[in-house]
């Protein structure tokens, strides 16, 4: 008579659990945010921003999230070539997804651009995450504070690997990112 009670109680303890998980996602969803969403690249603006659209034509400007890239100010030749090669970085890698990048939305910045990550789809089932590649190339580093990003700890990873082959910023002792 026992084992008779157990299927009902099982079943309704994985109802009600599937139950509360529907119910937390939903009050954890940012309606203002999008989920993951494919955009093609219209413009790299620097190393660590682009401009994407969607095919109903509507726009945004991205910021990377998590990361920070060169910045020229003036008379620093140094900070110029790494500016340069970061955003060259950035374009080869855009091209390389043929432009079509999938961008999962963050936070909106003071500016209104939308922080995000962006990732485009590699070989196989690979995702190739565009802060991971300039953080190991050195052309970005890590960025302290503001909004925290999903891939957070891939991305200390990442900028570990360029510091210790002392890659693009990391082989310059007095380069300072902003």
């Amino acid at each position: 008579m026992k084992s008779l009670w157990r299927t009902p109680i099982i079943l309704t303890a994985v109802a009600g659990a599937i139950i509360t998980a529907i119910l937390i996602f939903q009050r954890t969803n940012q309606p203002s945010i999008a989920l993951t969403e494919e955009w093609i690249a219209t413009q790299v603006a620097d190393g660590d921003s682009i401009t994407v659209r969607q095919t109903d034509g509507s726009q945004m400007e991205v910021e990377l999230c998590g990361i920070d890239a060169p910045e020229v100010k003036q008379g620093e030749v140094p900070a110029q070539a790494l500016s340069n090669e970061a955003k060259d970085k950035l374009l080869k890698l855009v091209a390389s997804a043929d432009n079509q990048l999938m961008i999962i939305p963050v936070a909106k910045d003071s500016d209104g651009r939308t922080v995000a990550e962006v990732m485009a789809h590699g070989q196989g089932e690979a995702e190739i995450s565009f802060q991971e590649e300039l953080l190991k190339s050195g052309l970005a580093k890590t960025r302290l504070g503001g909004v925290e990003c999903p891939n957070r700890i891939a991305f200390e990873q990442a900028q570990k690997i360029a510091i210790a082959s002392k890659a693009g910023v990391w082989s310059q002792s007095n380069l300072e990112l902003p």
